[in-house]
């Protein structure tokens, strides 16, 4: 695993160099949307006047800048579209190397619905499963692999007019994780954000339902309880998994994350989910693709991630898979 301080070097010797590259396709993009931006400010006055007396010829005076306007717009989302294919080639794959030469870097790619639903983490409905920039590969003996996803759940209600109106409600946004465990586990424990985070000072008495993931596994170690509820289906393995090292090591990857964590010890996988509600790894269009400020947070992202196995110790080989 790379440091800050070899970003840094990356950045000068390999990365800025690609950046520069690309600054004219940026560019470029910015002309198209500001050239649709001013096509569709020379057809309003038409179509407010036209709004206002009823006469079609405003319409036809601004029908041709909206049309223009129109036009310049889908240019800029085809072009975008090969500049961020271009920015994820040149750019973040380096990213990912830098973490490790053997991880592979996949930007079309995402964890699967299938993958997602073993988890058994979120159990809303999928009415929307979208996701991108899918990482993996070996770290030490450990397999694993993480992608952006974005799981959202339709609600349709009806108004006191009998209008439809539609909502969709997000249930995960972020990087979700899966690695090898190296171990088959006969139950499934399940280790979510603490009840107190979200609910005002109420969080025990919500903490006796587990929402069909099993019993609360009540656990020695109150830095952690700060921050997690336990929940699983074999109480004796649940705390055989949560040894007191590995509580540790979960309070202190929280602590780097500084987001929520859900995480699921199922067959012989640990799932995590890692909420960050922001679109990762895409390029910047309207500011200086040249800087390296946000790609060091892409870094730190990918870093946090990928140093899941030094975190949690997946290396250490304890148990044989039964």
């Amino acid at each position: 695993m790379n440091s800050a301080e070899d970003f840094i070097k990356r950045y000068r010797d390999n990365l800025a160099p690609v950046l520069r590259d690309l600054e004219p396709g940026r560019k470029a993009l910015l002309a198209l949307f500001w050239t649709g931006v001013v096509f569709l400010l020379a057809s309003a006055p038409g179509f407010v006047l036209l709004f206002r007396t009823g006469q079609p010829v405003y319409l036809v005076a601004a029908a041709p800048f909206a049309v223009a306007a129109l036009y310049q717009f889908y240019r800029f989302s085809e072009k975008k579209k090969d500049y961020t294919a271009e920015f994820k080639n040149g750019v973040i794959r380096e990213l990912v190397a830098l973490i490790d030469p053997h991880l592979d870097y996949y930007p079309h790619r995402h964890i699967g619905e299938d993958d997602y639903r073993e988890s058994d983490i979120f159990r809303s409905r999928i009415d929307r499963f979208e996701g991108d920039d899918l990482v993996e590969g070996g770290l030490g003996a450990t397999r694993l692999r993480f992608s952006e996803l974005w799981h959202q759940e339709k609600h349709e209600t009806t108004d006191s007019k009998g209008r439809r109106q539609t909502r969709w409600e997000t249930v995960f946004k972020g990087i979700f994780f899966i690695a090898d465990f190296n171990k088959h586990f006969l139950g499934k424990t399940y280790v979510v954000p603490d009840a107190r985070e979200n609910i005002l000072g109420i969080g025990r008495l919500f903490e006796k339902w587990s929402f069909g993931h099993g019993e609360l596994v009540a656990l020695e170690n109150p830095e952690f309880e700060k921050l997690f509820t336990v929940y699983g289906t074999d109480q004796v393995e649940a705390r055989y998994i949560l040894s007191p090292s590995l509580m540790e090591r979960l309070v202190n990857f929280r602590n780097k994350a500084g987001t929520r964590v859900h995480i699921a010890f199922i067959h012989s996988k640990l799932f995590l989910a890692l909420s960050i509600n922001k679109n990762l790894f895409e390029p910047k269009i309207f500011s200086s693709g040249a800087q390296s400020g946000y790609l060091r947070e892409y870094f730190r992202y990918l870093a946090l991630v990928a140093g899941i196995v030094d975190d949690l110790n997946l290396n250490l080989r304890i148990w044989g898979k039964v």
